[in-house]
C-alpha cells in the first residue's frame, strides 16, 4: 500500500484507497466489503468503488459500543484509568551483600 493515497477529489476509489478511506486494511476490507452492501465496478481493468456508498455504509453502521462482541472492561473491573492502583512492595528491601575480593 503506497504511503499516502491522495483520495482528494475522487468520486470513484481503487481497492487500496477505498480501505484507507475506510480506515481499514485492505485484507479487512475486502473481506468485509460484501457485508456492507459494497459493490465493485470494474472499469478499465480497475476494480473501483464509489465514494458516496463507502460513506453511506459507514454512516449506516451501529454505533460504537466498548462492550460489544466482547470488547470492553471485564466484569467488575474499577472504570477509569488507573483507579484504586497504588505502588507497594511486595516484600521488603534488603540490600545486597557485598563481595569482599
Amino acid at each position: 500500500m503506497p504511503n499516502e493515497l491522495n483520495i482528494a477529489g475522487k468520486d470513484w476509489l481503487t481497492v487500496d484507497e477505498a480501505a484507507h478511506y475506510c480506515g481499514v486494511s485492505r485484507s479487512q476490507f475486502a473481506a468485509c466489503a460484501p457485508d456492507y452492501g459494497l459493490v465493485a465496478r470494474r472499469f478499465m481493468g480497475k476494480k473501483l468503488y464509489e465514494r458516496s456508498a463507502l460513506h453511506e455504509a459507514i454512516a449506516s453502521s451501529p454505533s460504537w459500543d466498548g462492550a460489544q462482541n466482547g470488547v470492553g472492561p471485564p466484569v467488575g473491573f474499577p472504570l477509569g484509568p488507573h483507579r484504586n492502583l497504588t505502588a507497594t512492595r511486595l516484600r521488603p528491601y534488603k540490600p545486597r551483600k557485598k563481595v569482599e575480593g
